[in-house]
C-alpha cells in the first residue's frame, strides 16, 4: 500500500459570481465523499469538513479568498485538481434563470 501522507495545498476561489455557494460546496462533498481519509479546507481561523457542505458554506469565501486544502489518503491524490478545479471555475455559463 502507498501511503500518500498529508496533501496541503493554497488554492484561491475563482472567478465564481458568489464565490463558494451552494452548487461548487455541493459538488465538492459529493466528490470529497469518493475518497478514503481526511478533506478540510481552512480559511483563516475556520476549518470544515470536505464532506459536508453546510461546513464549506460556513467558511464564507467569497471570490478572491484564499483557501488551504488538506488531504490524507492513500487515494487522495486521485482528485485533487478535479477539486481545485470546483473551488476555481467561473460558474456564471450555468446561472440561467429557472426554465429556461
Amino acid at each position: 500500500m502507498n501511503t500518500m501522507g498529508l496533501i496541503r495545498q493554497s488554492v484561491v476561489v475563482g472567478n465564481l459570481p458568489m464565490g463558494l455557494h451552494m452548487r461548487p460546496a455541493m459538488a465538492f462533498a459529493k466528490l470529497a465523499r469518493t475518497v478514503q481519509g481526511t478533506i478540510s479546507l481552512t480559511h483563516g481561523e475556520k476549518k470544515a469538513d470536505g464532506r459536508s457542505p453546510m461546513e464549506l458554506l460556513m467558511l464564507f469565501a467569497p471570490p478572491g479568498t484564499e483557501l488551504i486544502l488538506e488531504m490524507d489518503g492513500d487515494d487522495a491524490d486521485c482528485i485533487l485538481q478535479s477539486l481545485i478545479d470546483i473551488l476555481t471555475a467561473v460558474d456564471g455559463a450555468d446561472e440561467s434563470p429557472a426554465g429556461s
